[in-house]
């Protein structure tokens, strides 16, 4: 199989041709399942991983039916080896049923957790944009500014609830499974079949799924306890049976959380639910089944009941997830029919993909627009010979009508005359670039009280009492350039909190970070550290403050000298040498 380029490292004719290729090596121009979602296709194999084990089964969408599927276990999945051939043998069973492409659900089973979004974002109109940035950039919603993008994957729950303190959460996985995606992507890549994959959050799924099981107390608030065997998911609904906050309880070696009639007392005090309903939904292939009566005992004045949770013919003891995501819904229980159920299917906020495929791999492939216009392309050749006639033509006329032109008559007697006018265009060049170079942004006012006011953020724990800024040339005899240094001397005061930042600045990293920054929001190139022949030296010198006078933090004030412990003396040398872009011109203009 031929290996693809992302376009944006091809030129303009080398991604016409590449998509030619793929035009003509792929299914992607005939096989419409490339652009489709896995629960769209009509056969898949689903496979939910809960820990103690793995499950999978089929599900064919023609005759809605579902059977075993393929065993695996982790040594499989660990294996390289073994799981190339695992999948082969699924793609032969796919193939031997008449399908022409492989939809690969991943119910994760094995582990849920949520992570807070940040206060501040608590528009619920923005929940779209949230649901984007979760993918594209996570860290810029979460609360943990400490997470890393490339170890888990995050997807925005709302809470559509009137009363929530917030908008929604964001349900965190880690990547895994991601090695088993990628293994069934590239080997539907390689023989040119498609396999689209989804890896869903099957506690999200089997709260949509909700409305179809249970039935609520009208009127009366209800608790979903999700039960799988590494951990519990509390799902609170308000008496209008919509969401309102999500609770996972971690089991830590045991069957159930220790903690789990704790967390309902007090999340129920918390949302302020009287007596609420109380449905145990086990979904794990080992849970505590004694659950039921140790909370009719402590809760004796709520229902308790536990939810039989749907199967499907032939398929004992299989959790309902596969079915609620794939299979057509059945009726709904009027008292669940809220805005909660309906947007988690609606609007797929339960069907998020936790794996998708990397955008730098989707973006390789022309979207379905696109291969249909290149099929097109390859059925109009006389189309194609046609427009290159004309342009011959063109092109032809082109040089006819450029042969009439009076320039085409150029007379060599008037070279001596172009000449003359070139030489004085020469010295009116040299003119200008002089005057260009010593107008050339090289200390500015603006930019320097810019580096000022992000150098000592506000609330940064720092006083600024003296600014001094100089620039002085270097005068070297003989030399037609000669280089300059600019000297920032700053003094103030500090706090216990603002000496790290101040140690930090005083590093080559830290204030070369500072003047990048600076040259990046002025777009002057005198801050650039980057460029040119260049150099920075900085220095701090912090000492105790002898006026300092400890008051508490709530009496401080920004401005009283006597409330910062310490002192700093920062000097920034930043030297250009001759040889640098900006170095000043010295002889005269010509």
């Amino acid at each position: 199989m031929a290996t693809f380029q992302h376009p944006a490292s091809l030129n303009v004719l080398q991604q016409f041709r590449q998509a030619c290729s793929i035009l003509r090596n792929t299914t992607r121009a005939s096989n419409p399942s490339w652009y489709q979602d896995a629960l769209e296709l009509n056969f898949q194999l689903h496979i939910r991983p809960d820990g103690p084990g793995i499950r999978c089964y089929y599900f064919d969408r023609k005759i809605d039916q579902w059977s075993a599927g393929p065993t695996l276990t982790e040594d499989i999945l660990d294996e390289p080896a073994k799981l190339d051939s695992a999948i082969a043998e699924i793609l032969r069973n796919t193939r031997s049923k008449g399908a022409t492409s492989l939809g690969v659900v991943l119910h994760i089973a094995n582990e849920f957790a949520t992570t807070e979004l940040k206060p501040e974002l608590d528009n619920p109109a923005a929940l779209p944009d949230l649901r984007d940035a979760a993918i594209n950039d996570p860290a810029s919603i979460l609360e943990d500014s400490s997470i890393l993008a490339s170890q888990a994957s995050w997807r925005v729950l709302p809470y559509p609830a009137a009363g929530s303190e917030v908008i929604g959460t964001t349900v965190t996985l880690s990547r895994q499974h991601a090695a088993l995606i990628t293994a069934f992507r590239n080997i539907g890549e390689t023989q040119s079949f498609p396999i689209i994959t989804q890896a869903l959050s099957a506690p999200l799924v089997a709260i949509m799924g909700l409305c179809q099981t249970i039935e609520p107390t009208p009127g009366k608030p209800f608790v979903a306890i999700l039960q799988y065997s590494w951990f519990t998911v509390l799902a609170f609904f308000n008496e209008h049976a919509d969401l309102r906050l999500i609770r996972t309880l971690q089991h830590r070696g045991v069957r159930r959380a220790t903690n789990l009639r704790n967390a309902l007392t007090t999340t129920n005090a918390s949302l302020e639910f009287l007596d609420p309903d109380l449905f145990l939904v086990p979904l794990g292939e080992t849970v505590d089944s004694s659950l039921e009566a140790n909370l009719r005992v402590t809760f004796t004045t709520c229902r308790v009941e536990t939810i039989q949770t749907p199967t499907a013919a032939g398929i004992a003891e299989w959790s309902p997830e596969p079915f609620i995501s794939a299979a057509p819904a059945a009726a709904p229980n009027p008292t669940t029919t809220s805005h909660t159920f309906s947007i988690l299917r609606d609007d797929k906020w339960a069907l998020q993909d936790f794996l998708p495929t990397p955008r730098e791999i989707v973006e390789i492939y022309p979207n379905r627009s696109e291969m249909k216009l290149l099929r097109m392309l390859r059925l109009s050749r006389v189309a194609v010979f046609a427009i290159t006639v004309l342009c011959l033509a063109y092109f032809v006329l082109g040089i006819v009508d450029l042969i009439r032109r009076p320039e085409w008559a150029f007379d060599p007697s008037e070279a001596d005359a172009i000449k003359t006018r070139l030489a004085k265009l020469t010295t009116e060049r040299q003119t200008a670039d002089h005057w260009n170079n010593l107008l050339d942004d090289r200390s500015k006012a603006w930019t320097a009280m810019e580096s000022l006011s992000r150098m000592f953020p506000e609330n940064g724990g720092m006083l600024v009492k003296t600014y001094s800024h100089t620039a002085k040339p270097e005068s070297t005899a003989g030399q037609a350039k000669v280089g300059f240094v600019k000297e920032w001397k700053i003094t103030g005061y500090a706090r216990d909190e603002a000496l790290d930042y101040l140690n930090t600045l005083n590093t080559r990293e830290g204030i070369a970070a500072h003047f990048s920054e600076i040259a990046r929001v002025t777009a002057s190139p005198a801050f650039n550290p980057n460029t040119g022949n260049r150099s920075i030296s900085v220095n701090v010198r912090t000492q105790e403050n002898s006026g300092f006078k400890p008051v508490p933090p709530e009496e401080s004030s920004v401005s009283d000298e006597s409330t910062y412990p310490f002192t700093f003396d920062l000097t920034i040398a930043q030297r250009f040498e001759a040889t640098d872009p900006l170095a000043v011109v010295v002889p005269k203009a010509p």
